[in-house]
């Protein structure tokens, strides 16, 4: 009995489930292909292919690749034959990290994002292309979210290629054992998981100065000055004014520090490189990020392996202060757009 009412029970939950994907489940994801998707995806395809081009594409990444290579290509006493995978993909690290982060999915990066996207609202509105898009049946949320999709996904592709390459190249460079390059993908994973997030805050700044701006080089030249200020401007301030940063709390306003720590952060996560003075020097020089003293045991005076932190920030809440900053800049943009008026 037990049974054939567990059976009657199960059949009559299965048959209220059909029930449920016929009348509901199905006529709502039509209506969202067709409604929403299928025309979103159209602004998608047509944005990406305002901004893409192969000449652009081949010289945006010769500017990404062209620092980092500088690190890679200068000359080491290691023997890569003689040394396991793991310590080749280490050495390869060690030169990769800081130009990856300052210039690869840094200042140049950031920078190519912003340029791109710039112009998408903000010059269609000038010349009278957005009058034209929004006279036809789609929203200006779908319009936005579309243009803004295009900028992400072209950068995510972009940060795919430049990262798969500076490792490529690098492994070429020292070694051209792929059992090298295989060792190094949780670093290079770890770099392209960071791109992602850089990626979504300046899409959002830039798709929100474009939404606001009546000239594009208006947008343009703010996001290469954010960029210009986050990752050497904060550096020299730190610099010159040195205990006066720590003083006035200066690191609350620093993107620069920010930025680096949620760097970190993934790195760590991931277990990409392992601490070392010889790369995190760099970081504690441009962001802020490290002390630049040693960390040692107190108890038997051994130097444990890399700097200390300065801790201004808890690195997850550097990463979720900006992924809440850079949703509520998207949401700004949508509203923008909204409530913009456009006219010939």
């Amino acid at each position: 009995m037990k049974k054939e009412y567990a059976e009657n029970t199960s059949g009559k939950i299965k048959s209220s489930f059909e029930k449920l994907n016929l009348k509901v489940i199905q006529p709502a994801k039509n209506w969202l292909s067709k409604n929403i998707f299928k025309r979103t995806a159209i602004i998608i395809k047509k944005t990406f292919l305002d901004i893409y081009s192969l000449k652009k594409i081949i010289i945006t990444l010769i500017a990404i690749l062209i620092f980092p290579l500088i690190f890679v290509l200068l000359p080491t006493a290691v023997d890569f034959g003689l040394i396991s995978p793991n310590h080749a993909a280490t050495i390869i690290g060690f030169a990769l990290i800081f130009p990856a982060f300052f210039w690869t999915l840094g200042l140049v990066y950031t920078i190519i994002i912003g340029t791109s996207g710039a112009p998408l609202i903000a010059e269609e509105v000038k010349s009278g292309t957005m009058l034209l898009l929004i006279s036809k049946p789609i929203s200006r949320i779908k319009i936005f979210i579309g243009k803004y999709m295009a900028v992400y996904f072209y950068g995510m592709i972009l940060s795919f290629f430049s990262i798969f390459l500076i490792g490529w190249i690098g492994v070429l460079a020292k070694s051209g054992n792929i059992d090298h390059f295989i060792s190094l993908i949780p670093f290079l994973t770890a770099l392209y998981i960071y791109s992602l997030f850089i990626l979504f805050l300046f899409t959002s700044i830039t798709m929100a100065f474009s939404s606001i701006f009546k000239k594009a080089r208006s947008a343009s030249i703010l996001i290469i000055f954010i960029s210009i200020f986050s990752y050497i401007a904060f550096f020299l301030i730190r610099t010159l004014t040195g205990q006066f940063y720590v003083t006035f709390q200066l690191y609350h306003f620093d993107l620069g520090y920010h930025l680096g720590n949620v760097f970190i952060l993934f790195v760590e996560a991931l277990n990409a490189v392992p601490p070392s003075i010889s790369w995190q020097t760099w970081f504690a020089t441009i962001t802020g990020v490290y002390n630049l003293t040693s960390t040692v045991d107190p108890d038997q005076n051994i130097n444990l392996g890399g700097l200390e932190k300065t801790n201004y920030y808890l690195p997850v809440f550097s990463l979720l202060i900006w992924i809440v900053i850079a949703a509520l800049l998207l949401l700004f943009g949508i509203l923008s757009l909204k409530k913009r008026e456009i006219s010939v």
